[in-house]
């Protein structure tokens, strides 16, 4: 069985963005769990704001691939072409 990491650079599908996002939040949940402080804690959330951007771009970017791919295996399915 092949195992494919999850693409930080080219998520192809969901389970990209979701393994992205939950090793972003075990991460911060471990840190917050070792070291509390008010730097921390802004860290954290700016790190998990930059999570979330990237997921938007991630999903975005999976479903303008998807629409491309659907047009042209419609084109491709034309009997008139």
């Amino acid at each position: 069985m092949h195992v494919r990491l999850p693409s930080v650079r080219h998520p192809h599908t969901f389970y990209d963005v979701f393994g992205v996002v939950a090793a972003a939040v075990a991460i911060m949940a471990l840190v917050l769990a070792v070291r509390y402080g008010e730097v921390i804690r802004l860290e954290m959330a700016v790190f998990i704001a930059v999570v979330f951007l990237w997921a938007g771009w991630a999903i975005e970017r999976i479903l303008s691939e998807t629409t491309e791919r659907s047009r042209r295996q419609r084109q491709r399915d034309w009997p008139w072409k």
